[in-house]
């Protein structure tokens, strides 16, 4: 893998060099949003704003090869930023992730229930029990190389952490998704291991008819511990598609944790409607015995946001 990391390494860095010599591009977006998280088990200010603005930059090289580059200022502070080097026709896309976005692997697949907004399990509580990465997966300093063979969507992951200096080892990940010769259905597939806390599977299907789509996924996350329960989750959902500028959904994500009693369970509804650069989207989500134990929240959430 030391190998890998040193070819792709000197091959971003020689693709970002050579690149000067050749016209590229940059561009610049943002968004501002105003935000309201009415959640019943805490107290302060409900209102928040939010602000974005991202730098991207890319070009082409005379031998088939792509550069790109990005970095996201989120409230005054570089947030999301990676690099990425598309290897040419057929060979796919090595990225490099500096903090924060993921450049491949389970990332991709690790939850494909459809949402008109944002997940049951958001905003109720400061835990996503039942994902695959719940276990701390680390984005920063993360490799990833994605590929598309016939209907097969490959993306894999690497960070080679310290082991010496961290309670985790190095972290693999992998993601697959297989779009089925019936049309609309998608399945995907998922592993992820991170050496010294947990290791995880996922797997799901997705179906899409006309305005709707509805899914179906498993995940398992197996803890290393004996002292940490483990997560067994099922989740589902529907969205609906009302109009071009209208969307509506539903949703479920429960979560059995060994040890436990209890099962949590994750419900919620969302909306989202769109004109012209503004986005209005809301959700009512509510969790039931909270990490197994006997702790409820639910939480109404509105966020309007502004693109330019």
């Amino acid at each position: 893998m030391n190998k890998l990391k040193k070819v792709g390494l000197t091959a971003l860095a020689t693709t970002l060099v050579a690149s000067s010599a050749y016209a590229g591009e940059m561009s610049v977006s943002g968004s501002a949003s105003l935000n309201y998280s009415g959640l019943n088990t805490a107290s302060g200010q409900p209102w928040s704003m939010g602000d974005s603005i991202v730098f991207s930059g890319g070009g082409e090289l005379d031998n088939g090869m792509t550069v790109g580059v990005s970095f996201e200022l989120d409230g005054g502070n570089y947030d999301d930023y990676k690099l990425s080097l598309g290897l040419g026709d057929g060979m796919g896309t090595l990225g490099f992730s500096g903090a924060s976005t993921s450049p491949g692997g389970i990332d991709d697949v690790k939850d494909i229930i459809p949402t008109a907004y944002t997940p049951v399990y958001e905003n109720t509580d400061s835990i996503d029990n039942g994902l695959a990465t719940i276990s701390g997966r680390n984005q920063t300093a993360m490799w990833g190389y994605k590929n598309t063979i016939g209907d097969l969507a490959v993306s894999v992951g690497y960070n080679a952490i310290n082991s010496t200096a961290s309670a985790d080892g190095s972290e693999t990940s992998i993601g697959l998704t297989y779009t089925t010769p019936i049309e609309g259905l998608t399945l995907v597939a998922g592993n992820y291991d991170d050496e010294k806390v947990a290791d995880a599977r996922t797997y799901g299907a997705k179906y899409t008819m006309g305005a709707v789509t509805a899914a179906y996924q498993v995940t398992n996350v197996d803890y290393d511990s004996i002292m940490v329960g483990d997560h067994d989750t099922k989740s589902y959902g529907i969205s609906l598609a009302v109009n071009e500028n209208f969307s509506v959904s539903a949703g479920a994500h429960n979560v059995t944790v060994s040890g436990q009693s209890n099962e949590e369970k994750n419900t919620g509804v969302s909306a989202s409607y769109t004109v012209g650069s503004i986005t209005i989207a809301g959700a009512l989500n509510q969790v039931d015995n909270i990490t197994g134990g006997t702790s409820n929240a639910e939480v109404s959430s509105l966020n309007i946001a502004f693109a330019f």
